[in-house]
This record gives C-alpha cells, structure tokens and sequence, in this order.
C-alpha cells in the first residue's frame, strides 16, 4: 500500500471514526438528558395529583364533621303541613358548608343511634329514651338518604330510575326528646305530622332506606364500595350532641367527578394524559379517547405494588411515570408523547454528523494535494537512495520545501557528498597503503634474507614487523680488506620518514664503512650529518660492529642503542653499553669505539627495544629478564634454534594484541676451533 493512500485512510480513520463516536454518544447522552428532564417533570406532576388528591379527601372530611352539626332529626319529624326545604335554614346551611364541593357529593346518610320518640301531650307523661329499646334493624330501617345534588339544585327531574321510584311516604314519628342546646330546644312540641307537601320537597330528594327498593339499595351499595376503593375508606362522621350519640353521618360522593376535577388541573403543555389506575387495573381519564392510546401502555409495575418510573424497551416513544396513593392504593400517573422529541433529536444528531462529514470532506480535499507534495519529495528521495546504493556518490536531490522533508533532503544531499568524499579519501588511503606496502617490501628487500658464513663465524638476523612502515634495520656484509660489518639500528618513529632515513642510513653506511675504518668517527660524521639534514623529531640508535677476518675481535660504537649482549661457552654473558648518544639527537658529544674479544663458541646477540617492550594484554613488557633467560638456555643450540625461540617466546608473551614496534634480532656465532685473539 502507497504511503499516500495510507495517509489518506489514516485520516479518515482518525476522523471519521471519532466523529461518529463524538455524533453517538452526543446523540445517546441527549437522550438521555432529556429522557431525565422529562422524567422528572412528569413525576412532579404525578406527584401533585397525588397531592391534591390527598387534599380533596382531607377536605371532604372536613366538611363531612361540619355537616354532622346539622338538625338532622329535623328531617326526620317534618312538620306538619310540610315545608319548602329548598328555603329551609337546614339547605342554607348545606349549601354553605359545602360550597364549591357540593356537586361533588352526591348523597348523605345519616344513620340514627334510635328512631325519634314522640313527645308526651298535654297530660302525657313524656316517653324516655330508656322506656324504649330499638334495635339495630330499626335503626338501619329508619336511615335517611338525603340526595344533595337533587335537593340543592331544586329539580324534581330525575333519571329513570327516579322517575320510575314511588313517592316515598314520610311516617309520623314521635317527637324526639329535646335535646339541649339544639334548635329542637326552642321549637314547640308539635306531635304527630303529616307529609309534607309534595311541591315543597324535591322529587327523590329525601328518601328511607327501609321504603327503597333492592335495586337501588344495590346501586347505593356499589357505589360506596367503589368510592371506598378510589378513596381508601368511607367518608362518615359521629353526630353528638352534649356528648349523646345522636347518629352516623356518612357522604357518597361521586368518584368520576373528583378523578374529573384532579384530571382537569393536570396540564397538557406537552400533551401530557393524566390517568388513574385502580387496584384492580381498570384505568380512568378525562378523555375516553386517551385510554385507546394508553391500551398498550404499562401504566403500573405490577397491581399492588409502588409506583415507579416506568422505561421499557417496547415504550420508547413514552414516558410514563406513576405514583402510588398508599391510603386507596389508587395510582395516579402522567404518560406523556416524546416520539416528536426523540425525532427532533435524531434528526439534529443526523445533521450534525452531515455537518461533520462535509468539514471531513473539506479537509480531505486539502490534504491530497499536501499528500501528494510529500509523497513526491518522498519519491525523489527514494530515487536518489537508490542511485546512491547503485554507487552514483555524485547524486544530488531537489529541495522543494523548508519543512522535514526538505531537512531530510538536504541532510541527504550532505551525506552523498561526503560519502563520495569519503569514498576519494578511502582510494587516497588505499593507495597510500598500497605503497606503504610496497615501501614495506623494499624495506624487507633491504634486509639480509638468509644467514652468511664468514670464516669461521656464522651470522642470521629476523624483523618481526608491525603493522606500520619502521625504522627498524639489521644487515651484515664482508667488507673488502677482509672484515665484516654488523649493522643493528633503529630510527625513532614509525612511517615513511622513518623507512626514508633507515634506508639513506643502510645505503651510506654500505658507502662508506669500507673506506673508513675509525668506527668513532664516521658515527661522529653521521651524527651532525643526520642533525642538519632531518627534521629535530628524527634520529636513530645504532650499534655498528666489525669483525675482523680472524674472527678473534670486535670493534663496535653503541650509538644510543639497548645494551647488546656476548654470550661466553661458559653459559655467561656480557653486557655491550652504549658509547655514545643518539646519531642526531645532540650531535656533538662524539662517539667512543669500543673493542670485545671472542674465541670459539662464543655468540654476539644485538636486538631493538621493540623485543623487550612487547606488551602483552595486561600492559606488561617482555622484558630483559625472559630474553636473558632464554639466552642462557638456548645458548649451545643453533642459531635457527636460538632466534626460533626468542621470536616464538616474544609471540606468546603478546598474544593477540598487536605489536606497536617492530622486533630486530641477530645472532652471530662462532664456530669451535678458532682461536681466540
């Protein structure tokens, strides 16, 4: 995959997706948020029906205590010729007591404790509650249904069962007793009465519960029963008087008029239904039309239990919150319609998505063409790596912009070059290397390559060489009067420079050694010529020897060089100090020529500070020590032997760390059977 259409799926990626998260959950939370709100200001509502229920029933119950202080035995024993209880004082005072209420009580009963006593007459003795025992089927039978809504309204029309009803007879009571402090009290004792006069009672208006018929009995019954389970108990109150229990006073309102009245409060702003639910689940509502849109609701959690928030998956376009009236276990609810809202929502989360997508879009049109810019400077980049692996040191890429990739381009452009620099400076070196090899094989052609025999004297030298051009030099040769010189030097140093004076060294001394036989004085000569012809850095010790024909004696000049040794046949050796300074060092100083005698079986070992400063691992020199050793030991074996072992020991005391100098050893040996001189 291109690294442009990666950078254009990351982008999406990284945009698209986090804008659907931020769409949906803003979408979600929404919901959410709203569902709450609207949660919250429906059970507030549910609440207040509650409320206010509560308070229609505390005040019915008020009023029901007022209404027991009526004369109600006055509607027992009606006087005599009747009256018009529409202009009574006892209706006045109903309609005042109940006020706004009054349409919602349908009827009282007042239920006696005993039926009224008549009073004595003239010359009667006066019958006492006590001579007269009534039970409990005379006092049911002597109950008064007194139909408000009949007698305050002042209407003989009636329903058709009331039409249908028969004039209910008012019997002749006996006069109650009087009871103190009661209207009774002022009022003359009229005895025996007559109905009153049907034009001056209501028709139905007044009725008794002994001359009612079983239906409406029954009728009565069911209602009361539905108004205790709407209302959670019955509305009755005691009537006494003085302390004497006169009766029980109780009210039967009409419960589809109170749910009205509560329904009717409850707003509809948001078309909100308010509905009830009774114990067992019928459901009520001011709208008979509202109950076809709850039918599939779940109005309540379960018949008898508490009220809750109702939000179920299969009521999604609904809020439904009920509240349970713990006295009647009726439950009042608020279910309104969100599905418009819920839309309205969507619709916004949809359009803001929209939104999103066309500002996506936008920045997609503008990051292809800066997509295609990076991928071209990439192009070019790649294309100029690959022409540089193939070798092409020279190549140069554009730089287009002042961002990361022209950095980057730059950078590479700076590295070509310097690779190619490079590369000339590793032929340059290459080439020096080249020549210091081959200054390194002439340096070696220079040397002896094979041991000479002199008389009776044999002679064999070794270079065990560094990595780098030296200064060290060894070399033997017959001179022409019959001697032989021994050269052993070593120029300070390492190089060309070195190699450069080590060999002008070889060649002059070749020159000039056999015509100049005071070895004192051509090191003197050599010193000051080495002094003014090289620079201050440069200079060489050197041991010089020359061996007479008869093998018997050697003059040598220790220029500044390791004390060489004389290995006797009687396993000792002697020490060859030096007889003088560096040639070219301090020129000047002179040079002191030195004379050692040998006889049969003695050896000379010259060598350079290289083979005793061999370090090893650790930084620690081979050492005087191991080489007289060793020269002790191998004294009486051969020179190949000899110069074998000291070269294998120097090896191994190494090891695998490279020799910083070079290593020169030479070795001459006298045969047996010379005599000494």
């Amino acid at each position: 995959m291109k690294l442009r259409l990666k950078l254009i799926l990351a982008f999406l990626l990284l945009s698209v997706v986090p804008l659907l998260v931020v769409v949906t959950y803003s979408y979600y939370a929404s919901q959410r948020v709203f569902r709450s709100a609207v949660e919250a200001e429906v059970s507030a509502l549910a609440e207040d029906m509650g409320r206010r229920m509560v308070s229609v029933r505390r005040d019915l119950g008020r009023q029901l205590e007022r209404l027991s202080r009526l004369p109600f035995r006055q509607f027992m024993t009606l006087p005599k010729g009747g009256f018009d209880l529409r202009k009574d004082a006892a209706v006045s005072e109903l309609r005042e007591i109940l006020g706004p209420e009054e349409h919602l009580v349908d009827s009282l009963e007042f239920i006696p404790s005993h039926p009224p006593l008549p009073q004595g007459g003239p010359g009667q003795h006066p019958v006492t509650s006590a001579s007269v025992a009534p039970s409990s089927a005379q006092a049911e039978a002597e109950r008064i249904i007194i139909h408000t809504s009949r007698l305050l309204s002042g209407s003989r029309q009636s329903g058709p069962a009331e039409r249908n009803r028969p004039e209910v007879p008012v019997p002749e009571p006996p006069s109650p007793p009087p009871v103190p402090g009661s209207q009774q009290d002022t009022q003359p004792s009229q005895g025996a009465v007559e109905p009153p006069d049907k034009g001056a009672v209501p028709g139905g208006a007044l009725e008794r519960w002994a001359q009612m018929s079983q239906k409406d009995r029954d009728l009565l019954e069911e209602q009361r029963k539905r108004l205790s389970s709407l209302l959670g108990r019955e509305l009755g109150s005691e009537i006494r008087r003085r302390g004497e229990l006169i009766g029980t006073l109780k009210a039967q309102v009409n419960p589809d008029r109170i749910l009205n009245r509560l329904f009717l409060r409850a707003r509809r702003h948001q078309n909100e239904i308010a509905f009830a639910v009774d114990a067992s689940g019928r459901v009520y509502t001011a709208d008979p039309a509202d109950q076809s849109l709850l039918a599939n609701l779940p109005l309540t959690d379960a018949q008898g239990s508490k009220g809750g928030i109702q939000n179920l998956a299969d009521m999604q376009n609904w809020i439904v919150v009920t509240r349970k009236d713990a006295e009647s276990g009726l439950s009042f609810g608020i279910a309104r319609p969100i599905r418009q809202s819920l839309e309205e929502i969507r619709r916004t989360a949809v359009r803001n998505f929209g939104y999103g997508m066309a500002v996506v879009g936008l920045a997609l049109l503008g990051i292809l063409p800066l997509s295609g810019r990076l991928t071209r400077n990439l192009t070019l980049l790649t294309r100029g790596a690959e022409q540089l692996a193939q070798g092409n040191l020279q190549v140069q890429v554009p730089v287009r912009s002042k961002d990361e990739l022209g950095q980057l381009a730059r950078t590479f452009n700076r590295m070509a070059q310097q690779l190619h620099e490079n590369q000339l400076h590793v032929l340059e070196q290459e080439r020096l290397r080249r020549e210091l090899e081959m200054c390194r094989q002439i340096q070696e052609d220079l040397l002896p390559r094979s041991s000479l025999r002199f008389g009776m004297a044999e002679v064999r030298g070794i270079s065990i060489p560094a990595r780098e051009v030296g200064g060290d030099f060894f070399n033997y040769f017959p001179l022409a009067n019959g001697d032989m010189a021994i050269l052993v030097g070593d120029v300070s140093g390492k190089g060309v420079p070195a190699a450069l004076l080590m060999a002008n060294l070889q060649a002059t001394l070749r020159a000039r050694l056999p015509v100049q036989p005071d070895l004192a004085v051509l090191a003197e000569q050599l010193d000051r010529e080495i002094a003014a012809t090289t620079p201050p850095e440069l200079f060489l010790t050197l041991f010089m020897g020359i061996l007479e024909s008869n093998g018997s004696r050697l003059r040598y000049v220790n220029a500044g060089h390791n004390p060489q040794y004389a290995l006797r046949r009687d396993d000792s050796f002697q020490r060859m100090q030096s007889t003088g300074r560096p040639l070219g060092l301090l020129p000047g100083a002179g040079y002191g020529e030195a004379r050692l005698h040998l006889a049969a079986g003695d050896s000379i070992f010259l060598y350079t500070d290289g083979l005793v400063e061999a370090e090893n691992d650790a930084g620690e020199e081979f050492g005087n020590q191991q080489l007289e050793a060793i020269l002790v030991r191998e004294r009486a074996n051969g020179l190949e032997n000899l110069i074998g072992s000291v070269e294998q020991a120097v090896r191994s005391h190494r090891g695998r760390t490279e020799a910083s100098d070079d290593a020169t050893l030479l070795v001459l040996k006298l045969v047996p059977g010379i005599n000494g001189g």
